[in-house]
């Protein structure tokens, strides 16, 4: 028999590792001294110590380790080969994954990108930014608010698994690869109302139920007018803007709600902690402009 220490050096390894082999009962010593508490080894145990290590290595588990340490040497060899197919089928698996994902990821880039485009796009008016006060020349702070905004929304709708469905006048186009061939292919351009969301989630009726208005403005010209007295838009709750306006006003551009998001993130930490804005317009019916914001 010999010392842990010296069974430690023919092993090639270190004493803490065969008390750990001996603490989950893989390898314990041939005999521990009752009165000292060494432990000893038997030379012909290094055979079970190089099994285990290269079961270890081989990415064998405890429990199938415990079960090949009374097999012979044919059966250990035969378990290798198994372990080889396992390994070769999880290597495929993860070569199918990867490829799925890179083709995942491109859709995505394209998706993102393309709406991107088109948002920028809506929001090339003039008119539209002179509503807002705006100057769209000097202004960047809006458009990569924008950008940042939508990126946001749309890596959080990835993360959560959730779809994410476009309304258009009376129609809805479900899932980012549909939306973006929508945009690409011009069905679109002349769409008077966009509004992104994710699939499923609460739309105009329902946000009402237990909102509270929390501003109200009406007989205003322009969304400036008004637009410094807006309270704060955080704390992650949901907010309703409904507009009323006479026609022709900018408000009624497609545009008009992604440059009210990008405004109120920039300017009133709209969706800094979650939450988030739905924007209706319609005609008023009695010439006058009128906004309200609900909160819930």
């Amino acid at each position: 028999m010999i010392t842990i220490q010296g069974f430690a050096r023919l092993c090639g390894c270190n004493t803490q590792t065969l008390r750990y082999y001996d603490r989950i009962g893989l390898l314990a010593p041939a005999r521990v001294d009752e009165w000292t508490g060494y432990r000893y080894y038997e030379e012909e145990q290094a055979m079970l110590f190089v099994r285990i290590r290269n079961l270890q290595q081989a990415d064998f588990s405890i429990e199938e380790i415990k079960s090949l340490l009374g097999r012979n040497d044919d059966y250990v060899l035969a378990a290798f080969d198994r372990k080889v197919e396992e390994q070769k089928q999880k290597l495929a698996k993860i070569r199918e994954i990867q490829r799925a994902y890179l083709e995942e990821i491109m859709e995505m880039r394209n998706a993102v990108n393309t709406i991107m485009d088109y948002v920028e796009r809506k929001l090339d008016n003039p008119a539209l930014w002179q509503e807002f006060g705006l100057d769209s020349q000097g202004d960047t702070q809006i458009i990569a608010k924008v950008h940042e905004v939508l990126t946001d929304w749309l890596a959080q709708c990835r993360a959560e698994g959730a779809n994410v469905s476009l309304f258009t006048d009376n129609r809805e186009f479900s899932g980012l690869k549909n939306v973006a061939e929508q945009i690409e292919s011009g069905a679109l351009d002349h769409a008077e109302r966009l509004v992104l969301s994710r699939e499923n989630r609460e739309y105009e009726d329902t946000i009402l139920e237990g909102a509270h208005r929390i501003f109200a403005r009406d007989g205003w010209e322009h969304v400036s007018d008004w637009l410094k007295n807006v309270p704060d838009l955080g704390g992650g709750k949901e907010h309703y803007f409904h507009f009323r306006v006479r026609e022709g006003s900018p408000v009624t551009d497609g545009g008009f709600p992604t440059m009210l998001l990008a405004v109120m993130a920039a300017r009133n930490h709209a969706m800094s902690e979650g939450g988030g804005i739905t924007c209706r317009v319609d005609l008023s019916n009695d010439g006058i402009n009128h906004v309200s914001l609900m909160e819930k």
